[in-house]
């Protein structure tokens, strides 16, 4: 079962995990680590998207404001209009 972090969590065992790939590991788990690593890499990639679809929708306010709107399927389709 997979838990729900936040991007700052996943983002430091992301950093833990590299750094014990670094150093000296049996093969097993150096794929453990490597498996791990791909799931928070994947994750935070996830969580950039989001992010970046937020800032997207927060920029193309036709008035200039600067007011948020929660992220949704429909706001992606409809900022390919403006």
């Amino acid at each position: 079962m997979t838990k729900t972090i936040d991007f700052e969590t996943s983002l430091k065992e992301l950093e833990q995990v590299v750094s014990e790939l670094d150093g000296e590991i049996k093969l097993e788990r150096a794929l453990s680590l490597f498996e791990r690593g791909m799931e928070l890499s994947t994750q935070l990639e996830s969580f950039l998207k989001v992010a970046e679809q937020k800032v997207e929708i927060l920029r193309r306010q036709a008035d200039g404001s600067h007011s948020s709107e929660a992220f949704d399927d429909k706001n992606l389709e409809n900022s390919g209009d403006q």
